[in-house]
């Protein structure tokens, strides 16, 4: 087999279809999760961020015609931006009062253990939205560029 024919197997018409038709599933699957509950939008978001769909390989092309799909992850990342700053600003207020306290007990440890606790829980989880928020980032801003690229024909 030559490589000429290699070549015309990946992107024979046949095959081009049926990549649409994976891109039209996958754009179908994220839009019913984008529309879901926050707890739900927020595992969305972390499957985006896995990897395990290879967004940067889509075409402009298939990103064009793909608006909900950019929807679908606008809506994610519009929802994990809103968790990231809840829970920063919930660690920004606890570092203002521990700072307080720290200066009200001369530099001793710290009394209300539940709260510091509940610090060290936001803490956790602005990292963690922090981490998604920067993936899903990327994939809307990779999605979006490639949807307002306009292709130049091959030679």
């Amino acid at each position: 087999m030559s490589e000429d024919e290699e070549v015309q197997i990946s992107d024979s018409e046949e095959a081009r279809a049926c990549i649409s038709r994976l891109l039209k599933a996958i754009e179908g699957w994220a839009v019913k999760e984008s529309n879901k509950n926050e707890l739900e939008v927020t595992a969305f978001a972390a499957a985006l961020a896995s990897g395990i769909i290879s967004f940067h390989e889509f075409s402009s092309k298939d990103c064009r015609k793909s608006q909900q799909l950019l929807g679908a992850v606008s809506r994610a990342k519009q929802h994990i931006d809103k968790e990231f700053k809840k829970f920063d600003g919930e660690i920004d207020k606890m570092h203002v009062k521990f700072a307080q306290e720290m200066e009200e007990l001369d530099l001793k440890i710290i009394r209300d253990r539940k709260e510091f606790k509940h610090y060290l829980v936001s803490l956790i989880y602005a990292e963690e939205y922090n981490k998604l928020r920067t993936k899903v980032t990327n994939i809307f801003e990779t999605l979006d560029s490639k949807s307002r690229y306009e292709d130049t024909p091959s030679s």
